[in-house]
C-alpha cells in the first residue's frame, strides 16, 4: 500500500504511521529503513489533530510547526509532507497514510484523492485484520473445548454449555468480518479502482501523446501503467475471494458437464496455444451455484494449463489434463477431508494434471491467500485463485484436496455432497 502511494504521489517516501502518547511507529514503510520516531518530532501527531482534513505542508522549512524539526533540518529531510489520517469506524484516530519528499511539492488533486481513498483503505484493512485474529482465537478455543469434552465425558453437560457460548461468540465476530469484507468490496470496487483507472488512462494517453518529449520518463510511465495494471488484478482476485459468501444463495441443481463444457470453451484459445489435451469424464449434477462452479474449475484448468513443465532438452510438453469423478461414502473420505455439510455420499471430482507439480508439503498452504510457490516472473498470478477455490468449495458444502510431487503433476480432488 506504502509502495502504490509512492508511486501514485511521486515521492520517494511513504509510510503508515500509528501513534500513541509517546511515540509514533511504522506499519509499513516504503523508502525508510527507521521503524519508529518520538512523538514530538511527529508530523504524524498534528495530522490526527483534524482526523478530516488531510495535512499538507509544501515546504516545511517555511512552516513554524516544523522549520526546527530535526527530521526536517536532518534525515530523511521532510521538506513535503501530505499525510491522511486513519480514521476507526468509531471516529477515533489511529495515524495516518502519509507521502514524503526532501523537496517542496504540491500535490495534484487526482493525486490528494487517491490518498485519501488509500487511507480508508488501510483502515479496513487493519480493522479486517484484527477481527480475523479475534476469530481465529475464539475458534482456537473452540476446538480446545471440544478436545476436553471427548477426554472428560462427566462433565460434558457444562463444557458444552461453555463450547456454545464460544461458539455464539465465533459466529457474531464472523457476522462482523463479513461485515467488513461486504465494506471492503465496496470500497475496493469503486473508490479504488477509479483512480487506478484514471492512472492508467493518463499513462497511456502521455506515451501515446507525448512520446517524442518523455525520454526516460516513459520507462517510469510504464513502470507506473504495469503497477497499476497488477493492482488492479489483485483487487479484482480480492473482490471475487470476499463476495463468495457474501453473495445471495442462489444454488439449483446444475451440471457439471454442462459447467466444464462451458470452462474448456473459454479457455479454447489457451488450450489450443499450448496443444494440450483436455478429457472431460461424464459428471453428476449437484445442488450449487453454477457461477461459482464455474469460477471453480476455471481457475482450477487454468493453472493446470499454466503450471506445464519443460522436457530434459527444454522443450515444451504438452499438457494432458483428466477430470474424473467417484462416488464415495461419507465413511470411505479421507480423515483429512473435512466437508462442512453432513451427506450420506459425496462426489470427488479429480483434476489431474502431467504438469511442473510442487512438494507435498505445501498441499495446505496453495489454498491459503497470497501464498505462492513460484515468483511472478515465473509464472504469473496474484496466489488468490486457489484460495477462492478452497472458499467456493467450502460454500457448497464440501472440501478440497491437492496431491504432487514435482515433476510428476498434480491431482486437485474436490469433494460436493451427493
Amino acid at each position: 500500500m506504502t509502495h502504490l502511494a509512492s508511486q501514485i504521489c511521486q515521492t520517494p517516501i511513504s509510510l503508515i504511521s500509528l501513534v500513541d502518547d509517546k511515540r509514533q511507529w511504522f506499519k509499513s514503510n516504503h523508502g525508510l529503513d527507521v521503524r519508529e520516531t518520538p512523538r514530538e518530532f511527529s508530523f504524524c501527531a498534528h495530522a490526527i489533530i483534524n482526523p478530516q482534513e488531510t495535512l499538507i505542508v509544501p515546504d516545511s522549512r517555511l512552516d513554524e510547526r516544523f522549520a526546527e524539526n530535526p527530521l526536517v533540518t536532518g534525515e530523511p529531510h521532510v521538506i513535503f509532507y501530505a499525510g491522511a489520517p486513519l480514521v476507526d469506524a468509531d471516529g477515533f484516530p489511529l495515524g495516518s497514510l502519509c507521502v514524503i519528499d526532501d523537496k517542496p511539492k504540491q500535490l495534484s488533486q487526482l493525486q490528494l484523492t487517491a490518498l485519501q481513498t488509500l487511507a480508508k483503505q488501510v483502515v479496513n484493512l487493519l480493522t479486517l485484520r484484527k477481527s480475523n485474529s479475534a476469530l481465529q482465537l475464539s475458534e482456537q478455543r473452540y476446538r480446545t473445548l471440544v478436545d476436553e469434552l471427548e477426554q472428560q465425558v462427566q462433565s460434558r453437560t457444562q463444557a458444552l454449555t461453555v463450547a456454545n457460548d464460544q461458539l455464539s461468540q465465533a459466529n457474531e465476530l464472523l457476522s462482523r468480518s463479513n461485515g467488513n469484507l461486504q465494506a471492503f468490496a465496496s470500497i475496493a470496487s469503486h473508490d479504488l479502482q477509479e483512480p487506478l483507472r484514471k492512472i492508467q488512462s493518463f499513462s497511456h494517453i502521455l506515451q501515446s501523446q507525448y512520446a517524442d518529449q518523455l525520454g526516460e520518463g516513459r520507462t517510469y510511465l510504464e513502470r507506473m501503467e504495469s503497477a497499476a495494471s497488477r493492482m488492479s488484478v489483485l483487487i479484482r482476485d480480492l473482490l471475487s475471494y470476499s463476495r463468495i459468501s457474501a453473495i445471495q444463495d442462489r444454488r439449483s441443481w446444475v451440471s457439471l458437464s454442462a459447467i466444464l463444457q462451458t470452462v474448456v470453451t473459454d479457455l479454447e484459445l489457451v488450450i489450443a496455444e499450448s496443444r494440450a489435451i483436455v478429457q472431460v469424464e461424464p459428471l453428476p449434477d449437484v445442488l450449487g451455484d453454477s457461477i461459482q462452479l464455474g469460477q471453480l474449475f476455471q481457475n482450477l484448468l487454468s493453472n493446470a494449463l499454466k503450471f506445464s513443465r519443460n522436457d530434459r532438452t527444454g522443450r515444451s510438453i504438452v499438457p494432458f489434463i483428466r477430470i474424473s469423478v467417484h462416488t464415495l461414502l461419507v465413511k470411505d473420505l479421507p480423515s483429512s477431508v473435512k466437508p462442512t455439510f453432513s451427506a450420506p455420499t459425496y462426489y470427488r471430482i479429480d483434476v489431474t494434471d502431467n504438469g511442473i507439480g510442487f512438494e507435498q508439503k505445501h498441499a495446505d498452504r496453495i489454498f491459503q491467500v497470497f501464498q505462492r510457490l513460484h515468483g511472478k516472473n515465473e509464472f504469473a498470478g496474484t496466489g488468490i485463485g486457489l484460495a477462492i477455490c478452497d472458499k467456493v468449495v467450502a460454500h457448497h458444502g464440501g472440501a478440497i484436496t491437492a496431491s504432487s510431487r514435482p515433476g510428476q503433476g498434480a491431482t486437485f480432488s474436490v469433494y460436493l455432497p451427493n
